[in-house]
């Protein structure tokens, strides 16, 4: 009779222990790109650290949040790029040079500018910064920033690969518009 007791106690404990475990919940595969398996493998180790090593994460609290922020905030149509516009003698500018960002006013594409000056240094160090206004109808008036001048297509596209390796937006475009006065 006892050994039926003792049978029926761990009978019930294991079947209580096995109703309580965490299965682990299906998830859809990841994207088959660099970013999507980046954060994948990103989000496995934030939740590791979250559950077992949480002091390591005050180190990075701000990337956290800026990361937060910038993936909930919409997204932004690239601008359209610039057309060859012609000069004010008829020509078309022989001069090319690489679209960076619109602004709305020119006090941002100010700082805009010099930030980019100090992301990349031999990029831009020696380069000349122009602004051209463009109406982009509903959306408003936009303020191009755009650098140069480079001596061809070619070496515009060379900058433009190196601006949009770090993230950033580049197209290449006609070096025309007013100088960008500090």
């Amino acid at each position: 009779m006892m050994r039926f007791v003792i049978f029926l106690a761990l009978s019930a404990g294991l079947s209580a222990c096995m109703t309580t475990r965490e299965e682990p919940v299906a998830q859809a595969p990841v994207a088959d790109t660099h970013g999507a398996i980046v954060a994948a493998q990103l989000a496995s180790e934030l939740d590791y650290r979250a559950r077992y090593d949480p002091a390591a994460l005050e180190a990075v609290d701000n990337e956290m949040r800026a990361l937060a922020l910038r993936l909930a905030a919409p997204a932004e149509p690239p601008p359209e790029p610039d057309p060859i516009a012609a000069d004010p003698d008829g020509g078309i500018s022989l001069m090319h040079a690489v679209h960076l960002a619109s602004y709305r006013d020119e006090a941002n594409a100010v700082s805009g500018w010099m930030m980019l000056q100090g992301l990349f240094p031999d990029l831009f160090g020696d380069r000349m910064a122009r602004i051209e206004e463009a109406d982009l109808g509903s959306r408003g008036l936009f303020l191009r920033l755009k650098a140069g001048p480079f001596d061809t297509a070619a070496d515009a596209r060379l900058a433009c690969r190196e601006v949009e390796a770090t993230g950033g937006w580049c197209a290449v475009t006609d070096f025309t518009g007013r100088p960008l006065e500090p």
